[in-house]
């Protein structure tokens, strides 16, 4: 179950590609995405270049909320 959580993202994250100049994001890096893209199985890639990077998302609140407090700060 470990590589499932490395390869899938909690509910309200995304993850990137961890291969160099791959700008894939998504809720999960696939194994048909690897194969594909990059011409390796999934493990194949997280060995050479680690696990996905997680990406946080905002809810446009939230978004509002930081630019008020900025704004505020002025």
């Amino acid at each position: 179950m470990a590589e499932k959580f490395n390869w899938y993202a909690p509910s309200s994250e995304l993850l990137k590609c961890p291969v160099p100049g791959c700008n894939h994001i998504g809720h999960i890096i696939t194994k048909i995405h690897c194969r594909l893209e990059h011409g390796m199985t999934r493990d194949e890639v997280g060995k050479m270049y680690g696990m996905p990077k997680r990406v946080l998302t905002y809810s446009e609140n939230q978004i509002k909320a930081r630019d008020e407090v900025w704004m505020s700060n002025i």
